[in-house]
């Protein structure tokens, strides 16, 4: 155990010197989406830490914690379902029902992959995939229909996405590359561009003590440059998140993971 807590301190300090798509909940890296999906019928409870700067300057101007739920369909569909709260005691003047009832925001992700590596019997296909995150907003409680998501009101954390992805096994562990491109038309939360990163796998790392699997990230979002880890345990049913979002705010999160099928969870 005391080689596990050395091994996790080793990590932390050294991608703070250096400086799944975890913060919506879905499959993919720190905040950037990538190609890669989770098995079919696998279900994910995630719950995040998340920074004031992770999220759009018009709904909140403080750290916060978010939740979501997620499934996989024949491993090429996503659908999620997101909740990120509101601190009713940080509004201006805040009611009776603000200081003890806690607003959330709401919204659904969904990811479709186009492409698996491997399809035709072609080993070097990479991963393709598009996606999109909350594509629509409620309109005087009409439910959600309006698809006035642009600006900074509702509709917060909006954006389209395109993600290629490849891994490639060396002798030092599994490497993964990634590229995409995101997309909105938010004032509060503007991400439109290129985005790239880079994971590592450790060989040394993955089936020691309690530790499944450790992936290191270094990540360009569209936005900001954010490094950190995935650490997997207990048979990769649940996952440890932390990130230095633009090499110097925090976020972090912990993952449940649940195969709805008979195979277990590799």
């Amino acid at each position: 155990m005391k080689k596990l807590y050395t091994i996790i301190i080793v990590l932390l300090a050294s991608l703070s010197v250096a400086d799944a798509q975890f913060l919506d909940g879905s499959s993919g890296l720190l905040q950037m989406p990538s190609a890669k999906m989770e098995r079919d019928g696998t279900f994910m409870i995630t719950n995040n830490y998340i920074n004031k700067h992770s999220l759009p300057s018009s709904g909140w101007g403080y750290d916060t914690f978010g939740y979501a739920l997620n499934v996989t369909f024949w491993s090429r569909m996503e659908v999620g379902y997101v909740c990120t709260i509101f601190d009713g005691k940080r509004r201006p003047n805040p009611s009776d029902r603000d200081l003890i009832m806690f607003n959330q925001d709401r919204h659904f992700t969904g990811k479709l992959l186009l492409l698996k590596d491997g399809d035709f019997g072609l080993e070097w296909l990479p991963n393709i995939a598009v996606g999109v995150s909350d594509p629509t907003t409620a309109s005087g409680g009409d439910g959600y229909v309006d698809m006035e998501v642009a600006g900074s009101g509702n509709g917060y954390f909006n954006r389209w996405f395109a993600a290629v992805s490849k891994d490639i096994d060396t002798p030092w562990g599994r490497v993964g590359g990634h590229m995409a491109y995101q997309y909105n038309q938010r004032t509060d939360y503007p991400i439109n561009g290129p985005c790239f990163a880079v994971d590592w796998s450790p060989k040394w790392l993955c089936n020691q003590w309690l530790l499944d699997e450790v992936r290191v990230i270094a990540e360009y979002d569209a936005r900001t440059f954010n490094t950190g880890f995935i650490a997997s345990v207990w048979d990769n049913r649940f996952e440890l998140r932390f990130e230095l979002q633009g090499m110097r705010w925090v976020n972090f999160g912990a993952r449940f993971k649940v195969l709805m099928l008979r195979d277990r969870i590799k």
